[in-house]
């Protein structure tokens, strides 16, 4: 059996603009505690500023390390791995908004529910960041073997097929394209994937178990006509 993770480029750099996104408050709460730390704090004032610069710095450090690696993936394709690890951006995030959510309960005496909630959120997003980076990838994967052929579609479904319900394999320069007997149709683009090599080398063995199975079906005919 063969086993290729389709990982795209386009996905990972859609993932981590929506954890910039959430990273981008840190600028403000960093602004709201060097402005608690400027006019000489004590006691709760002095903390929370501390904090809040702590929090805001801990989140823009993760952000370009974040940024680094993914830039380290994209030149390095065929060697690329996704982090299947804690997410330190969103653990940060969480305990940056967990900071923010006691400085307005500070500041209002109200307590601020939907941030906590969030807070909690990312931080447990990020905590289990592992296991639902793991569980994806297990979804994402191209499967070829000698019963027949699974390619991962939008969404989570898959597209799995036994060879004598293949209907072609096509390999172009830019997309590849398997279709069944039915008419469904998987699209993997080529030029987006991560090691597109190894790609391209599981569905050249893929159209090797197709002729196969072809010939088998053709020989298992000639000799029942042969018979009959």
């Amino acid at each position: 059996m063969i086993s290729i993770p389709i990982q795209y480029r386009r996905v990972e750099r859609g993932q981590f603009i929506q954890k910039l996104q959430h990273a981008i408050p840190s600028i403000v709460v960093l602004s709201d505690g060097l402005d608690h730390l400027s006019h000489d704090p004590h006691g709760t004032d002095l903390v929370l500023g501390v904090f809040e610069v702590a929090a805001a710095a801990a989140v823009m450090i993760s952000v370009v390390r974040g940024f680094r690696k993914l830039i380290k993936r994209r030149d390095h394709d065929e060697h690329a791995h996704l982090h299947h690890g804690v997410d330190w951006i969103d653990i940060f995030i969480g305990a940056m908004l967990g900071v923010e959510a006691y400085a307005k309960y500070h500041a209002t005496a109200h307590i601020p529910r939907p941030t906590i909630l969030l807070a909690v959120a990312m931080v447990t997003i990020g905590v289990v960041h592992g296991r639902i980076a793991a569980w994806g990838a297990r979804k994402r994967r191209l499967e070829v073997g000698p019963d027949g052929i699974s390619i991962p579609g939008k969404k989570f479904t898959r597209l799995t097929l036994k060879w004598t319900d293949v209907a072609s394999i096509e390999i172009g320069d830019r997309f590849a394209v398997i279709t069944a007997s039915d008419g469904r149709s998987n699209k993997i683009d080529l030029s987006d994937v991560r090691q597109p090599q190894a790609v391209r080398d599981a569905l050249m063995q893929a159209r090797t178990f197709l002729d196969d199975a072809r010939h088998a079906a053709s020989a298992s005919i000639e000799s029942t006509s042969t018979s009959s």
